[in-house]
Formats: structure tokens, C-alpha cells, sequence
């Protein structure tokens, strides 16, 4: 992809096809084609919402300086207005950023992605479109403006049975779809949205200028202080959209700001491209294609055993063999043969804090309000989820997981202008836990609903109940003990709450699942105490 212009908002081509005005794909006679070079996208997502707001049917980005690591979040938001394809240069130690290509298409032109490839300091993407005839697009309408009197008058007064007495039933829907939309045509208008209708007026003409100057003189004075004047004016905005949102205490508009900022949609290309070279654009032919090839590669069950020690089995995909991996992904959480949750815990680390990268370099406002509930809503539950399963009972594996934690609350001082303090002072102005205690917490939760009947499966090889014979001040008869001697290596839920499980009130363990929960929860943290894995 050509490199034509230092800035986002820069430059713009059209090529002899179809173009839009109000919609990804028009009835006029060219295709809006956008084509810059970004010099990293990781800090310009805004930019790039705005670009895309003005209705262009492809996006060329180069130099998109991302990883494997790095969501297409960067570039699509959680709209599917367009899809994604990306070519992201490979990273070593001694090259971690820079190079990558990016193309953005209206799905509305099926794109299918023929080839991509990387040479020595070129990535290469290419993709195919097929534009459809706009006539199969059902126009968008303003059925709140309608006139529907006219329209049941006119259906009222219609003689169906005369008009479709001698038809079939083809030609009979065809006759009735005809008579709807003429009248839709007439009493039903069409919509006419702008594609700057959540954009103010005054960026609207700041960048009208700047794309102006940018194209006499790209790098002129008057061209770069134009470009610099509509960037700032746009975080400003940013900024302001996200301070109201805030203050308005929304939940529903918070949570659609932090989805449209953090979450990448998850639409697929529409086209694809099958074994024989042939190109599949619509659903039945994509099920068909694959319905064919995996009952080609079906095999019949073995009738006879299968011998005490078989070969390692072989399978390939077209001639191409596919390795294997001793790793198992169940209900999300990755295991591995030897039973540790090494590797899924790193996945899970890495995962929460490119979430944390995203958000840091798609919000712009200065209200440590906004980041810590976007970290609460939507990062924290990645570090969480299952953690009754992968609990770490190790120094370095706990303190490799609250790393996460530890650094958002650096970084969202240092953004907000806080002044410096030690991590536990910080979650404490944070109104945050450790996330170790919080993991005690869903430990000590989950015991009690399986004590009590709300979870059903054997934990037999758990623990049992064991009653004392003389009550005790601080007993209760839901005491438990362990069947087994565990070694040290040993984890479950079981052994990291059970001192704290057999000393509670016997009214505590005995309440309703709100109350004993409330109790928890009040429960102060010992984080960072000789009984914890976490260190300052």
C-alpha cells in the first residue's frame, strides 16, 4: 500500500466505480477510497472513527505498527460497518514495532481475501470485491413520518380477491410486493442521514479545511497547522462526550461508550474462497462447501479395540498436516498434561493488559472515574473468570496476575495527574481490592453454594462433612475436613479456604446466599500479610 500523506486525516482517491454519500455504498458513480499512511494506529483510533464516519467504501492504512497480540479493536471498534483485513509484520527481539498493512471494506462489497505475504521489510495484502447492483439494497425509511391513513385507505380499497384470482402463487407475491412498495414510494419517506450527524459543525469545517491545504501542499505550514488544529479539536470532543457520559451515571451509555472504544467486533469476511479456487459469497454456498469437505474427510468407527499403545495419528487438511498441541481449551480455561494452569494464566495476563493498552490509547479524559469502571466492567472479569479452577498457589504466579491490577492504578494516576503513591494506597483511593482477595472471596462463595445444594456434582474427593461431637464458641455443624493428606504442590478451593470456612459463625454459614455474601465481602483483605502470596 502506498504511502501518501504523514497524517490520518489526509488524503483521498477515487477510483471508477460506485461511491456513497449517506450510506458504505451509494448510487452514485465512484468508490470513496481512503489511503494513508497511520505511523502507528494504537493513538489514533479517533481519527480513524472520524474517517470512517464519512462514508468511504475502503480504508487503506500502512505502517500500522501492530502485533499478533493487538485487537482488531484498534481499527473496528465494536461496529461492523466494515471488515478487517490486516498483515502485521513479524516481531523478534530485535524488531518489535513498525511495517504492517491494514484494509477496511464495506461488507457491502463481499470482500474476500486472496493472498496475503511478507517480504523482507514489505507486507503485501490483496482482496477481491464484488459489488452488487444498489436496487438489491431496501433504501432506509422514516416509517415514524409516514402517512398511514393513506396507506390503509389504499390497502382497504384494493380488490385483492379480483387482482389475485387469477394468478399463481409466485406471480401472487410478486403482484403483492409490487403494490407495498409503490406505496411505501409514496407515503413512507426515505431516511437522508448525514455521515458527519454526530460530529459538530466546527470539525466538519476544520477538516474541510485541512484536507483542502493538505492537498495544494501537504507539507506546508498552513496544511500541518490546520491538521494539528482538527486533531486537538477532535480529542477535545472525545473528551467531552466521555466526561458527560460519566457524569451522567448511565449504565447503558457507559457501557456502549467502553464497547464501541474496547471490544472489536466480531463479523466475519463475507466471501470466501473454497478448495477449488471457486469464490462463496452467500451462506448456503459457504454451509454447502463445508458440509462437502468434512463428509469427504469422514472416517467409520474402528469396529475392533484399539491396541495398548497406537501410533501418534497423522491428520492433514489438503495434503498439509496439522500439528499437535498437548494443550486442551475447556470452557475457556487452557490445561496442559501435568494439570497447571501456567500457561493459561500467561495467556489470560497478556490478554487483560493489551486490553488495558486499547484503553489507555482510546480514551482521552482526565476522570479516573471512567477508567477504573472500564477496568471493573471489562478487563477484570478476564482475570477472574473460572479462578476457583486456576487459583495460583505460587509467589510468582500471583504476583504475575495482580502486576495487571497494580499497573492500570500507576498508569491511571500518572493520566489523571495524581500524585505518586504505593500500589495498596492506590486501590484503597480506588475503592478497589486485590485481586487475590477477590479470588478468596469467589473461593470461599462457591464452598458454601456447594455445601448448601446450589451446585450439583460429587465433591466426595473434596471434602466431607465433620461435625465436631462438642460445640465449640467459634464451630458451626458445617465444618469440613479434607479426605486426603494433600502435598504441598497441591491446590483446590478446598485447601485455601477451609481454616477460614471452619471458623465462621454457625449463623453466618447457616444465612441466606445474599447475607453470607454481604458477610464476605466485609471481610478485611490480608493481602500483603505473612499469609499472603503478594508482595509490595
Amino acid at each position: 500500500l502506498a504511502s501518501v500523506s504523514p497524517n490520518l486525516v489526509s488524503h483521498c482517491l477515487s477510483s471508477s466505480s460506485y461511491s456513497s454519500n449517506t450510506s458504505p455504498l451509494p448510487k452514485s458513480s465512484n468508490i470513496e477510497l481512503f489511503v494513508t499512511n497511520a505511523r502507528s494506529i494504537r493513538r489514533k483510533s479517533h481519527l480513524l472513527n472520524f474517517v470512517k464516519s464519512l462514508s468511504y467504501s475502503l480504508i487503506l492504512i500502512s505502517e500500522t505498527w501492530l502485533c499478533k497480540d493487538d485487537s482488531d479493536a484498534y481499527l473496528l471498534g465494536s461496529n461492523d460497518d466494515f471488515v478487517a483485513f490486516r498483515k502485521d509484520r513479524p516481531t523478534n527481539a530485535e524488531k518489535s514495532r513498525g511495517g504492517g498493512v491494514a484494509i477496511l471494506c464495506s461488507p457491502l462489497l463481499n470482500p474476500i481475501l486472496v493472498s496475503s505475504f511478507t517480504t523482507e521489510s514489505i507486507e503485501s495484502l490483496i482482496i477481491d470485491i464484488h459489488f452488487s447492483s444498489p436496487s438489491e439494497f431496501i433504501p432506509s425509511r422514516l416509517y415514524h413520518l409516514a402517512d398511514w391513513n393513506s396507506i390503509n385507505y389504499h390497502i382497504s380499497s384494493h380488490d385483492w380477491t379480483l387482482a389475485l384470482s387469477f394468478l399463481d402463487v409466485d406471480n401472487a407475491f410478486s403482484y403483492f410486493t409490487e403494490v407495498v412498495n409503490s406505496l411505501l414510494d409514496a407515503f413512507v419517506p426515505k431516511s437522508t442521514p448525514s455521515p458527519f450527524s454526530h460530529y459538530p459543525r466546527h470539525l466538519k469545517i476544520l477538516y474541510g479545511k485541512s484536507k483542502r491545504a493538505t492537498s495544494i501542499a501537504r507539507n506546508s505550514v498552513l496544511a500541518l497547522t490546520l491538521t494539528k488544529r482538527f486533531e486537538r479539536a477532535l480529542r477535545a470532543h472525545q473528551v467531552k462526550i466521555e466526561s458527560r457520559i460519566v457524569e451522567s451515571k448511565n449504565p447503558k451509555a457507559f457501557f456502549s461508550l467502553c464497547n464501541t472504544r474496547l471490544k472489536a467486533c466480531k463479523s466475519a469476511p463475507p466471501g470466501i474462497i473454497d478448495v477449488d479456487g471457486a469464490q462463496l459469497l452467500s451462506c448456503r454456498d459457504k454451509a454447502s462447501a463445508f458440509s462437502k469437505y468434512f463428509a469427504s474427510v469422514s472416517t467409520s468407527p474402528l469396529q475392533s479395540p484399539l491396541p495398548s499403545h497406537s501410533p501418534p495419528t497423522l491428520y492433514t487438511i489438503n495434503g498439509i498436516p496439522l500439528s499437535s498441541s498437548p494443550f486442551l481449551k475447556n470452557l475457556g480455561i487452557i490445561m496442559n498434561p501435568s494439570l497447571k494452569f501456567t500457561d493459561h494464566i500467561s495467556r489470560m495476563v497478556s490478554k487483560a493488559r493489551a486490553k488495558i493498552n486499547i484503553m489507555f490509547k482510546c480514551f482521552f479524559s482526565p476522570d479516573p472515574h471512567l477508567y477504573n469502571r472500564a477496568f471493573t466492567t471489562f478487563i477484570r472479569p478476564l482475570l477472574e473468570y473460572g479462578s476457583v479452577v486456576w487459583s495460583p498457589h505460587t509467589v510468582i504466579l500471583a504476583n504475575q496476575i495482580e502486576d495487571v491490577q497494580r499497573n492500570f492504578s500507576r498508569r491511571l494516576f500518572a493520566r489523571c495527574q495524581i500524585p505518586y503513591s504505593l500500589y495498596p494506597d492506590r486501590i484503597s483511593l480506588l475503592s478497589l481490592q486485590t485481586l487475590e482477595h477477590r479470588r478468596f472471596i469467589s473461593d470461599i462463595l462457591f464452598l458454601y453454594k456447594s455445601i448448601h445444594g446450589f451446585y450439583s456434582y460429587d465433591h466426595s474427593n473434596l471434602f466431607r462433612k465433620a461435625p465436631l461431637t462438642r460445640s465449640l464458641r467459634r464451630s458451626h455443624n458445617l465444618r469440613i475436613s479434607l479426605p486426603f493428606v494433600p502435598p504441598k504442590s497441591h491446590s483446590s478451593f478446598v485447601i485455601r479456604v477451609i481454616e477460614r470456612w471452619n471458623v465462621l459463625d454457625a449463623e453466618i454459614v447457616t444465612s441466606s446466599p445474599h447475607i453470607f455474601r454481604s458477610h464476605i465481602l466485609s471481610i478485611p483483605s490480608k493481602s500483603f500479610s505473612e499469609e499472603s502470596l503478594l508482595r509490595l
